[in-house]
């Protein structure tokens, strides 16, 4: 029954928050391009983030990269904005939120291997004393 109820709760986990294990697509709205640090700045304080320049579309834009320790010429890939303006911030690609990789389906696949080790434990030891000597 506890096993069942494991169950149960990761279904409703996943049809209600598909998200939440990686297992919907991202959402539309960035694409990966290669940016140059135009004025990279350093980690030690606080600051407004790195320059760095893109093409879309045939022109060069600027933007501010949320990020720090890159030098003036390295190449970083960023996460561009569905919409080119002229005041914008883009991500470094691999932090970017959203990105599914390998790690979400597994995390998934654990959390219902935790369910049926906890739901088999519960099992155990609420037939603790239908048996001598089932479980200490």
């Amino acid at each position: 029954m506890v096993v069942l109820l494991g169950i149960l709760v990761s279904l409703t986990l996943w049809l209600s928050a598909p998200g939440l294990f990686g297992l919907a697509e991202d959402g539309p709205g960035t694409a990966t391009v290669t940016a140059t640090v135009r004025k990279g700045v350093g980690c030690s304080g606080a600051g407004s983030g790195e320059i760095v320049t893109f093409v879309h579309e045939g022109s060069e834009h600027q933007a501010t990269l949320d990020a720090c320790g890159h030098r003036a010429g390295e190449s970083v890939d960023v996460g561009m904005p569905a919409e080119v303006g002229t005041n914008m911030t883009v991500h470094a690609a691999e932090a970017a939120t959203g990105e599914s990789d390998a790690r979400r389906p597994v995390a998934f696949v654990l959390f219902l291997l935790a369910c049926f080790a906890g739901g088999g434990f519960a099992y155990l030891y609420g037939r603790k004393g239908t048996r001598s000597g089932a479980l200490c």
